[in-house]
């Protein structure tokens, strides 16, 4: 890969004279405006210091317990991983994807009974307390279970690297449900691990990889075409310290596309 001097940026201070190593494009940008919920892939994503608006705004919730949905650890949650939602943008109202292709509005009044039918316990819709400054007030608050980090950035080289430990393919990214999605084309291994504590750019805008992503059962889980197998989190935890990908964030609001071009710190 092409090394050069990185441009002198106001942004980056702390980094004067620091090289870059231009390592991929990104390839898909993605949104899960309900939590545990299938995502949507997007033209471009804008994100701001707090994060990506669409994203995670909503929640799927027990409406005994008020306990937030757990596919991870709770298999009568799994059949979230079957729906899908989307949304046109930060303020528009996002839809339920069911199986079988049937769709409802957030706020449609018949939803509760459709939700309490598929799962088979009675389940409603709440605005994660996180995005709570703005929140609608017909739908009530429940509390996140983890603090969602502004982007969530997946390599193929990572995705490779895991399905050549499981002696398959490349894995689909789907299972990482990561934000950015770069293409790494002609680098190998979990590459983001460098990662941490560093800059990526696109651009003229910098990224700071703040983590890396600890993985959970959601990876194993089966999906729309995508069965079960929990060799991905075995392998995971016994080659990579239970990490794939890194979490980040940006001190300023940018928008990112399909195709950018991604340079990393060295």
């Amino acid at each position: 890969m092409e090394q050069f001097e990185r441009p002198r940026l106001k942004s980056s201070a702390a980094a004067e004279g620091a090289t870059m190593q231009a390592v991929g494009r990104i390839k898909e940008v993605w949104t899960y405006p309900v939590s545990s919920v299938g995502g949507q892939k997007q033209e471009r994503l804008v994100v701001a210091p707090g994060g990506i608006a669409e994203d995670r705004r909503f929640a799927l919730f027990d409406a005994e317990t008020g306990l937030a949905a757990a596919p991870e650890r709770e298999p009568r949650w799994r059949p979230a991983l079957f729906m899908e939602a989307n949304s046109s943008s930060a303020t528009a109202m996002p839809q339920l994807h069911f199986p079988g292709g049937e769709r409802f509005w957030l706020d449609d009044p018949t939803l509760n009974a459709k939700l309490e039918a598929y799962f088979g316990f009675s389940v409603r819709v709440g605005y994660y307390a996180s995005k709570a400054v703005h929140a609608d007030i017909r739908f009530p608050i429940t509390s996140n279970r983890y603090e969602p980090a502004a982007l969530h950035v997946v390599t193929t080289s990572s995705l490779a690297a895991l399905g050549a430990i499981l002696g398959s393919s490349e894995l689909d990214a789907r299972r990482f449900r990561p934000s950015i999605l770069i293409d790494t084309d002609g680098m190998e291994g979990f590459i983001e691990n460098d990662w941490v504590g560093n800059l990526l750019f696109v651009g003229n805008n910098p990224i700071s990889v703040t983590e890396p992503a600890r993985r959970c059962g959601m990876t194993m889980i089966a999906q729309p075409g995508l069965e079960e197998n929990p060799d991905i989190l075995r392998s995971i935890m016994r080659h990579n310290k239970r990490h794939l990908g890194v979490y980040a964030e940006v001190g300023q609001e940018i928008t990112l596309r399909p195709g950018d071009l991604v340079y990393a710190e060295t």
